[in-house]
């Protein structure tokens, strides 16, 4: 290693030739800087007590006299050992054990047993057991009441769907008014079997619709549908082909579901055309075969709703969705009568529909809408048949008044 080479990261000072080093006098810097050594420190004095010199004060408690003392014994040495010697010889004197014991019983711990404290929780326990206010199993309580909640929705469902009231609304003179249930006898189904074979009828309507949708002229299937010599004349002019190819028939998981009204019995299949459209079709027993009900599945009316949104054709039997509306005129105003929008059974086209505040079809049809007292559930559309006329004509061509409500379903009117 070269001491003489300069080092770049070395940043102490170089030493230069007038530095005095030589004339330093370490021992004036140290004397001048660090302090004195504690040898050399001066001390506090000490205090040489002679107690051999004098004769201790002893107080005579009896006699009160005091002993004599040395004239050349200090009067602040005295004093001193006064207090330093005479007191603690005092103090053991009059220290009497006897007084410390008295009082005191000899106990046999080994006799006693240890016991624990308790924890917190036990002791909480504890306090409410005596007080009677011991909490009770939150989970039987819980169990119980789901049990009970659970037996109501199954008595209301049970009383809704077998209840064969209907409902009336009573109205003001504002055409506001409360729903009563108007109370009628229900007749017990003649043939419980019929109902059976309604419920197990799933595979045979299946059936029944896939000919009809696969049908290339009304021959077809015109044997398979509901009353098929009556409705034949109106198959023939209203009849249109689905389009489905031949062996399509709709999937196993179509729904099917059973209706009543009154003593007529009936069922839907609801499901997916072969063109992916929805279709919904209605089933009802002739005798003992099951019959597709053509007019119900088609929506059959006496006049389309292309002819009634000019205010032409005939509305006898108008089959379509109503539904509660709030478009009013001039000549049809809020405070006479009741607004309804009712549209086509595929809901491509619709017209209003109009009813007298008051009136008989009026209530029937605003008890559609009313709701339930047992479940309070209401319905905001239905499917019914109307039969429509056009009244004053000063009203707009896409307005029609309801002269009766015939039906609150889309089933053949006619009976075999």
């Amino acid at each position: 290693m070269n001491p003489d080479k300069e080092d770049p990261n070395n940043h102490v000072p170089a030493v230069s030739p007038d530095d005095d080093w030589d004339g330093l006098d370490v021992d004036q810097v140290f004397d001048s800087q660090l302090p004195p050594l504690r040898s050399d420190a001066p001390r506090i004095p000490k205090m040489d007590v002679n107690l051999s010199a004098f004769k201790t004060i002893y107080l005579d408690r009896h006699a009160g006299e005091a002993a004599s003392i040395p004239e050349d014994v200090n009067h602040k040495s005295l004093a001193s050992s006064h207090v330093n010697v005479e007191r603690p010889l005092i103090e053991k004197e009059s220290f009497q054990v006897a007084l410390v014991v008295e009082g005191l019983k000899q106990v046999d711990v080994s006799a006693q047993g240890y016991e624990r404290p308790l924890p917190r929780r036990r002791l909480s326990s504890g306090e409410r057991h005596d007080w009677g206010a011991i909490p009770k199993g939150s989970t039987r309580w819980m169990l119980y009441a789901a049990l009970g909640v659970i037996g109501m929705i199954a008595l209301i469902m049970i009383l809704s769907h077998f209840s064969g009231k209907k409902s009336d609304m009573k109205l003001n003179n504002n055409g506001l008014g409360q729903v009563e249930r108007v109370k009628e006898k229900s007749e017990p189904i003649r043939d419980s079997g019929v109902l059976v074979e309604l419920m197990n009828g799933h595979r045979e309507a299946i059936q029944i619709y896939g000919r009809y949708a696969q049908a290339k002229s009304e021959n077809d299937f015109l044997k398979s549908i509901y009353l098929s010599e009556q409705n034949a004349p109106l198959v023939k002019d209203g009849w249109k082909s689905v389009g489905a190819k031949s062996g399509w028939m709709p999937s196993d998981k179509a729904s099917w579901q059973s209706h009543r009204d009154g003593e007529i019995l009936y069922a839907e299949l609801k499901g997916v055309n072969h063109n992916f459209s929805k279709f919904l079709a209605f089933f009802r027993y002739e005798n003992s075969d099951l019959k597709l009900d053509w007019k119900a599945t088609t929506g059959y009316g006496t006049a389309s709703f292309d002819k009634l949104k000019i205010g032409e054709g005939d509305g006898s039997e108008i089959r379509g969705w109503i539904s509660p509306s709030d478009f009013f005129t001039q000549q049809l105003p809020d405070n006479k009568y009741h607004s309804y929008i009712f549209r086509s059974t595929s809901k491509d086209a619709s017209v209003w529909v109009y009813a007298e505040i008051g009136s008989q079809v009026d209530r029937n049809i605003s008890a559609l809408f009313s709701t339930s007292l047992i479940t309070g559930e209401y319905q905001t559309e239905a499917g019914v048949i109307l039969n429509l006329e056009r009244g004053n004509q000063a009203i707009l061509p896409r307005q029609w008044m309801i002269k009766n409500l015939t039906a609150a379903n889309w089933l053949d009117l006619a009976t075999p």
